[in-house]
This record gives structure tokens, sequence and C-alpha cells, in this order.
């Protein structure tokens, strides 16, 4: 039962509508290499140019988040991870500036959605919200439960037709 279901999976696959296709647009995201450059406007940038039947390439280091975005009008895009997206520890930013998704009082730093997005972490791509930064700071402060305001790192929103893989 199990190898009929890979094999008509793999059968299927490239037909399924999350499957990769032609590219008319590929872009490499360049790190600032400092968390005192915001890469969030590269990275926006990267996704308005190529966030449609295109390809973005995150590389093998560190890509400063100082800003929350939302990255949602995405349709037959590749999104390969091989980096870390590292979240500032500005907390008083985070908590003004984060965005509202609706549940648990809980906003989100970075919104993702669209149609046929794939996205690839290839064992090594991270979302790194600096969760311990925000920990210590929490058990310091008097109400040290579910803090209200503190965002999620990322929201997946709207997503349709779409995977994510971490391989």
């Amino acid at each position: 039962m199990w190898s009929t279901l890979v094999i008509l999976s793999l059968l299927i696959a490239p037909l399924s509508p999350v499957a990769a296709k032609d590219h008319q647009s590929s872009c490499v995201i360049k790190s600032g290499g400092t968390n005192v450059t915001d890469d969030s406007p590269a990275i926006l940038k990267a996704f308005r140019d190529c966030g449609q039947n295109g390809r973005i390439v995150f590389e093998p280091t560190t890509y400063y988040v100082n800003s929350a975005m939302n990255i949602s009008c995405l349709d037959n895009v590749d999104i390969n991870i091989r980096g870390t997206l590292l979240w500032s520890t500005d907390i008083p930013y985070w908590l003004k500036n984060s965005m509202n998704v609706g549940y648990q009082n809980q906003p989100t730093a970075l919104i993702i959605g669209g149609n046929n997005v794939r996205i690839n972490g290839y064992e090594k791509g991270t979302f790194d919200g600096n969760g311990n930064y925000w920990y210590q700071w929490i058990s310091e402060q008097p109400n040290k439960s579910n803090y209200p305001g503190r965002p999620h790192g990322v929201t997946f929103a709207n997503l349709t037709n779409s995977v994510i893989r971490p391989s």
C-alpha cells in the first residue's frame, strides 16, 4: 500500500500546481552583513521584482530583519532559503509595528501569502525570531504569561496550492 502511494505521488507530482515552473525572473538577495543594516528593504524589493513567476534566493548568510514585512501577493514563485532570517531585538519596535492577524492578541512580524508558492529550506533555512531574547525580557515583566502584543515571527496567510519544504 505504502509503495503504491509513493509511486502515485511521484506520477502526479509533475502535474501538481506546486510543481516548479519556468521562472521569468530571479532575485538573489544580498545581506547588509550587520545587525545595524536592516535587510528588510532588500527583501521586499526582491519580492516585488520576482514574486510573480520568479525565484527568490536567500544565500547561506544571515539576513537582519529589523522591520515588519507583508509579502502576500505571491504567485508561482520559488523561495529558496539557504541562510537565516534573524529578527532584531528591538522589542519596543516590534510591540508597536507588528501586524495584527486577528488571533490570540498576538501580531506577526512577517506575513507570507499567495498562490503556487514553494518555500525550500534545504535543511538550513531558518526563521529566527530571537525567542530567547523575548523570553528573558518577559521574565522581567509583571505579566509573565503569553505577553500581549508579542509577535509571531512568521504567519503563512492565505497560501493556496503551496508547499513549505525543510529540505
